[in-house]
């Protein structure tokens, strides 16, 4: 029987405390998320089509279920059989039509106006002065309740509030997981068209970067909105999942989860994370993004749960907007797996992207825009070919991919971790696990020495041009993190193992993480990913992890740069205070901007 250890996981909420972290705990749901199981068994097809959708348990309570109370969703739950979404939503606009022509009456009363007013959903949008939105536009000034606030019964903002929040959320946009074209995007977001035109952005992805726009705002007066945004877009996304069938509406949908579920993440509300990134999964493998320029046959189209209808992609109409589905798909995936990262063996929901059936042959992300894809290539095992690819530096040459590898590499040795921690219970499984753990760590090095430097100056000037993924420093500074706690987690294996110098380079590596995000915030980068925290933290929990039983054998010696010394087996309990100091430090700068941090 080999040796094995039980150590705690590292992976912490970052709403543990500094002791809880020093003991380094594990993550555990938070109870106000747990719900009762339902009382009985629902028979099949009885759920509502919301929780039919993300396949979860429904209790079928009406006139909104269990599942579906922790969302602050303004609609109640449909169930089939009764009236769908779709009647409800075209007896309501014959409606609205009926009254528009009672309102473009000549016998058209001030009463009967003041009327319609108060009868349309609000939402309660803030309005600058002189502003006037889309919609109202070219009625306020005639209109007899004009003394009003212009954007009352507006479903959103005005162009000058729509163009403040894009410039609040677009240079830190792909931090936050956003993949579309920015210049498209922004482009069509201020349109002069109604709200839900197709020429536009789907209503619930409009809502959603309005959302991200409030709340990155300095502005305490679109700050206040950020609640108003948050409830529209999930009520129009919970809108727009049943009726994505075309190629703009299936992508638009996918970037709206995206967006929501990182919101969530980066607002410390996991479960709501993994509600919506379980919808972008769904829908992403529905329209076959992992399949792209596969050189397999590919299967039939999968049928939507609520639609049932075929969902297929046709082919993209330019090199644009197929990279805007390769793109969509590893926003999904590094998500997905940032995710997991963070919830360590606490997840239930996850199983989408980890069934073994799954084949990813989606190529890596590139600057589409820059011509760089090769309408030739075809390929199979994307992430396969990565990770068992003995030469893997070759394909690090377009930048905009590192951090989707990164995220796959940092996944692939936490996988290890745990298994590591549940024990290896024979001599041959522990010899194929080390075999595991030496390919990595030479996949490792060969990535971290084909990184960019972080010293490099000829980054974009946020205030001119809205960054892209291959040259933002903030991305590059995340991958440089992501792939040294990687490093950092092999290390620690190795340590176990008992690996001469494993512990000294596991220390060393928490160290460089430390400085690293320190550093980089002092100079005053925007907004970081929400996964920045929980990967401070897991530096923070080497430190504590090690300080503990160092005080059981002893302090360990240092050299005099304050470097462990890879001659020594020993560490001085002071370095690792000081780590331990440093990273809490550098957690409590970074909570100014992440909330996550904060909790």
């Amino acid at each position: 029987m080999v040796e094995t250890f039980t150590e705690t996981p590292l992976y912490l909420a970052p709403e543990l405390s500094a002791d809880e972290m020093s003991l380094g705990s594990s993550i555990v749901t938070p109870q106000k998320f747990i719900f009762k199981e339902p009382t009985k068994q629902l028979r099949r097809g009885k759920a509502c089509l919301n929780c039919r959708f993300h396949k979860i348990k429904c209790d079928g309570v009406k006139p909104v279920c269990g599942s579906c109370t922790r969302l602050p969703r303004e609609e109640d739950c449909e169930y089939a059989g009764g009236p769908s979404r779709t009647k409800e939503l075209e007896q309501r606009v014959t409606r609205l039509k009926a009254r528009v022509r009672e309102l473009e009456s000549p016998e058209i009363t001030g009463s009967g106006l003041a009327d319609s007013y108060f009868t349309m959903d609000t939402g309660g949008l803030l309005s600058l002065p002189g502003s006037v939105a889309h919609s109202n536009s070219d009625h306020s000034s005639s209109s007899p309740r004009s003394n009003y606030d212009p954007l009352l019964g507006s479903p959103e903002p005005s162009v000058s509030i729509i163009t403040m929040l894009l410039n609040n959320f677009l240079p830190s946009a792909t931090q936050f997981g956003f993949f579309l074209h920015l210049e498209r995007f922004r482009s069509a977001a201020l349109l002069k068209a109604p709200f839900g035109d197709s020429s536009r952005p789907s209503p619930a992805l409009l809502n959603t970067t309005y959302l991200w726009g409030a709340h990155l705002s300095p502005v305490d007066a679109l700050r206040s909105n950020e609640t108003v945004f948050l409830n529209r877009a999930l009520q129009q996304v919970s809108i727009e999942i049943p009726s994505a069938i075309h190629s703009a509406q299936i992508m638009h949908t996918v970037q709206a989860e995206v967006l929501l579920s990182t919101y969530f993440f980066r607002k410390n509300q996991l479960l709501e994370a993994e509600f919506h990134l379980n919808g972008a999964v769904s829908l992403a493998q529905s329209a076959g993004l992992h399949q792209i320029r596969s050189d397999r046959v590919f299967s039939s189209p999968v049928v939507s749960v609520l639609l049932e209808t075929e969902m297929f992609l046709p082919p993209p109409r330019d090199v644009i907007e197929e990279g805007e589905r390769i793109n969509g798909f590893w926003a999904v995936y590094c998500l997905h797996r940032l995710i997991s990262i963070t919830l360590g063996n606490a997840s239930q929901c996850f199983g989408g992207l980890d069934t073994p059936s799954l084949e990813i042959d989606t190529p890596w992300p590139r600057d589409y825009d820059l011509g760089l894809y090769n309408g030739g290539i075809f390929r199979h095992s994307t992430i396969d070919c990565f990770i068992h690819d003995p030469s893997p530096a070759s394909s690090l040459l377009f930048n905009s991919s590192l951090y989707a590898k990164a995220v796959v590499v940092l996944h692939t040795v936490t996988s290890l971790t745990h298994r590591f921690n549940r024990g290896i219970e024979t001599e041959d499984g522990y010899v194929a696990f080390i075999n595991e753990c030496l390919l990595l760590e030479n996949l490792i090095i060969q990535f971290h020495s084909s990184l960019p430097s972080l010293e490099i100056e000829n980054f974009l000037d946020y205030s001119i041009t809205p960054p892209l993924p291959s040259n933002s420093k903030t991305s590059l500074v995340v991958t440089h993190v992501l792939i040294s706690c990687a490093c950092m987690q092999i290390q620690r294996i190795f340590s176990f193992c008992g690996v001469s110098g494993a512990l000294e380079r596991c220390i060393n590596t928490a160290q460089e993480i430390i400085r690293t995000l320190g550093d980089e915030n002092h100079l005053g980068l925007p907004h970081l990913n929400p996964i920045v925290g929980t990967l401070c933290a897991m530096a923070c929990s080497i430190f504590g992890e090690v300080l503990s039983r160092t005080e059981m054998h002893g302090d360990w010696n240092i050299d005099n740069a304050g470097t462990i010394s890879g001659n020594s087996d020993q560490i001085d309990a002071v370095v690792l205070r000081h780590g331990l100091e440093a990273g809490m430090t550098t957690m409590s700068v970074l909570a100014m901007d992440s909330p996550l941090m904060s909790e």
